[in-house]
This record gives C-alpha cells, sequence and structure tokens, in this order.
C-alpha cells in the first residue's frame, strides 16, 4: 500500500458531502482512476472534468470533501504520476486554496492546514517537477500558504526558469 492509498482511506467517503449534493462515497474510485491516467491519454481535460461538481461545489465553493481531497492530492505527488495527472493534481490543489486563504470558515481552514501538511511536497514539485505549469501551480500555492516568506523568497530565486517569468519576478 503506498502513501495515496493510506490517505484515501483515511477519509470516511461516505460520511463526507460532495459537490453533486450525494455522499463522496463514488470519490475514492473517480480520485483513482484519475490520479493513474497513464501518460498521452489527454491534456488532463478529463481529470478536471471528472472532478468538477465534486471536490467543490458547481460556483467553487468549498465542501468537506474540498478538504479530504489536499491531503489525498498531496499523497498522490509522492508517487509517480502522470504529467497531466500531475499537472492537474496541482491546479486542483490551488483551485481549492484561492477561495480557502481568506475564508474564515471551518472547511477552508482544514484545506489551508491539509496544504501545509504537504508544504514539502509543493517546494519538491517547484524545484523538480516535470513542467513548468506545475511548478507555477505549487509556487502559487505556495505563495498563499507559506508563513516562511524568507524560503518562499530563496525558492523563487532557486527555481529560476523553472517558473514562468510573471512568478520569477512576483513580490513576495
Amino acid at each position: 500500500m503506498d502513501l495515496f492509498e493510506v490517505e484515501l482511506q483515511k477519509v470516511a467517503w461516505e460520511r463526507t458531502e460532495c459537490g453533486c449534493g450525494e455522499s463522496a462515497a463514488h470519490l475514492p474510485d473517480k480520485i483513482r482512476s484519475l490520479f493513474f491516467l497513464s501518460e498521452g491519454h489527454g491534456d488532463g481535460e478529463a481529470f478536471t472534468t471528472a472532478l468538477n461538481d465534486h471536490v467543490m461545489t458547481p460556483a467553487d465553493a468549498l465542501l468537506p470533501a474540498s478538504a479530504a481531497f489536499v491531503p489525498v492530492a498531496c499523497a498522490a505527488l509522492t508517487g509517480p504520476l502522470s504529467e497531466p495527472a500531475r499537472r492537474e493534481t496541482l491546479g486542483w490543489i490551488l483551485r481549492i486554496l484561492g477561495p480557502a486563504v481568506d475564508s474564515d470558515d471551518p472547511i477552508a481552514a482544514e484545506c489551508v492546514e491539509a496544504a501545509r501538511r504537504g508544504l514539502w511536497v509543493l517546494y519538491a514539485e517547484v524545484m523538480h517537477g516535470e513542467s513548468e505549469a506545475g511548478a507555477a501551480y505549487a509556487f502559487e500555492s505556495l505563495m498563499l500558504i507559506e508563513e516562511d516568506l524568507e524560503r518562499l523568497r530563496a525558492v523563487q530565486e532557486a527555481a529560476g526558469d523553472r517558473l514562468p517569468w510573471d512568478l520569477r519576478s512576483e513580490e513576495i
């Protein structure tokens, strides 16, 4: 059993609210199949479409499924993922963190805390990930949750061309 499965099995999905309005009991199989798409299966559109209205509401509001998804996504990033699945996983983490960081909602706080527990996974993606888009998503997520701004600035400088030009010059 890998770390991804450990995290996936920790969640009481049947008691977790899903964005589709039902229990999230159907999400583990959906997440498993998406995370382990083999290389060459599209550009990630299937991944994004399959999670729409499940991990968040149709209006991009956070749900218990959002908070459950973040640690599972971070755990998946520690294993072998295709580049599209890796990039889209990082994109979903950022998509969840965007509305979470400025919210007083307890679910938002859970999302941010789960991402902070995966901080080093995000840093590894910035420094060693397979794509510039993935590095950008990881860095933007770090910009939202990292409390050590000195470390974040140092990584921004060290990452250099791994980040898009706008993030290389972003004032932190």
